[in-house]
């Protein structure tokens, strides 16, 4: 799933129109290659510039492409603007895009990824995708689930569905 999140994300040329207000990097699942739910997140951290600004071109930009229905755009207190594609229709079914606009580089998820992807080992990335699938299959790999996923597993050693709930929030 990881070659059509990327030919998506290449389909909608995102890292060349988001590079030209800031540093874009794709975050999450897609940049890990833990994809369960059909998620592409890209933070783009714009230090000098207006960002509603930028978002008000990000998401006319992202309209002008036919198979691009509508664009949410959505204000995270503390974080930043997202601008959401819910649906974007590609072969392995309806993706959803989140384009989170930050002009503060502390709130990025850029060192995270990096932290995570260095400690990724074969097992460590059964478990979290056997529990991203668990949750998935529940309706609740959603509200920052994966991210808890990844430090419950990286951080405190948890393997199983058990220790994962009897994990602090």
């Amino acid at each position: 799933m990881k070659h059509e999140a990327e030919r998506i994300i290449e389909e909608l040329n995102l890292l060349r129109l988001l590079s030209a207000y800031g540093e874009a990097r794709i975050v999450g699942s897609v940049a890990l290659d833990l994809i369960v739910k059909l998620d592409i997140d890209i933070h783009l951290l714009v230090e000098n510039l207006d960002v509603l600004e930028v978002v008000n071109r990000i998401s006319n930009s992202l309209l002008t492409y036919g198979n691009v229905p509508e664009v949410r755009i959505t204000k995270i207190p503390g974080h930043g603007i997202k601008v959401g594609v819910d649906r974007y229709s590609s072969g392995s079914g309806d993706w959803s895009i989140d384009i989170l606009v930050i002009n503060n580089p502390s709130s990025t998820a850029f060192d995270s990824v990096e932290r995570l992807r260095a400690s990724l080992t074969p097992e460590r990335r059964e478990t979290i995708l056997a529990l991203k699938r668990h949750y998935y299959a529940e309706g609740r790999l959603r509200d920052g689930m994966s991210h808890r996923i990844y430090m419950a597993v990286v951080e405190r050693g948890v393997r199983t569905i058990d220790e994962f709930e009897g994990q602090p929030a």
